[in-house]
């Protein structure tokens, strides 16, 4: 029911439109670069989910809509998705405390993009940490781009 993946540097967990969404998982260590047609969404860091956006209203028959890849030797816990559900669907409590969870990490998620896009647009800056930090340090200084292709250019500078 669930298992520990190692991820080297650069390893793809997840494929857009390629991977099935069949799992649930959580990082453990390292950092992952969740991405769309090739362009960076947010950054997945240490005790966050990785695919807690599936969880909801998205089948084990679909396919991740986004690339997910290790930005650094990572190790993420997994478990499968079905049977996860289906162990925690008799008791209520669980369920709730389960997809409180993960609506709140959704909602981290969702922030993290409007942190993000908003601190690049305004003044070049990508904010470092997990952003579960009060305190915000530039990871990174860069030029504004006009095209929006901000965070895309800081990974794949870190990933260089």
């Amino acid at each position: 029911m669930k298992l520990i993946r190692s991820l080297k540097y650069q390893e793809v967990y997840a494929q857009e439109k390629v991977t099935k969404v069949d799992s649930l998982s959580l990082v453990l260590s390292g950092k992952l670069v969740v991405s769309q047609n090739q362009r960076a969404l947010h950054i997945v860091f240490p005790h966050q989910f990785l695919d807690s956006p599936e969880w909801f209203g998205v089948s084990t028959d679909d396919y991740f809509q986004v690339s997910i890849m290790a930005m650094e030797e990572s190790r993420v816990l997994i478990w499968h998705r079905d049977k996860l559900k289906l162990s925690i669907m008799a008791e209520p409590f669980l369920q709730s405390v389960f997809d409180h969870i993960l609506g709140r990490d959704v909602v981290k998620k969702l922030m993290q993009v409007t942190q993000v896009s908003e601190s690049i647009a305004s003044n070049g800056f990508l904010p470092s940490g997990s952003y579960d930090d009060a305190e915000d340090k530039p990871m990174l200084i860069m030029k504004k781009n006009v095209e929006g292709h901000g965070l895309t250019a800081l990974i794949n500078r870190q990933l260089q």
